[in-house]
């Protein structure tokens, strides 16, 4: 069941660093050749949402795409993934 992703990119792994990393078995077997992509879910906050958040002491709800597509730290992605099975992580590969 696909859902669609809307955030703010906050990092990037390019395929050729996958390596690099210590990546979740499953996310390891479907991120290969493809970009792994954390991000923030809903786009970046306000500075009044900022400034709430740190009140209350919550955290980002980041989520973890893995994509064919190239994208850079601070912009915008909107795509339809799947959920891969692992906890906030979600495959866009096939869309």
């Amino acid at each position: 069941m696909s859902e669609t992703i809307t955030g703010t990119v906050i990092h990037v792994v390019p395929p050729e660093e996958l390596d690099d990393h210590d990546l979740n078995p499953a996310l390891a077997d479907r991120a290969s050749g493809n970009y792994v992509v954390v991000c923030r879910r809903g786009g970046s906050p306000s500075l009044l949402q900022r400034v709430w958040g740190f009140l209350r002491g919550g955290s980002i709800d980041a989520v973890t795409v893995v994509t064919p597509d190239e994208y850079a730290e601070g912009e915008p992605i909107d795509v339809a993934a799947s959920p891969l099975g692992v906890e906030g992580v979600y495959d866009a590969t096939d869309g």
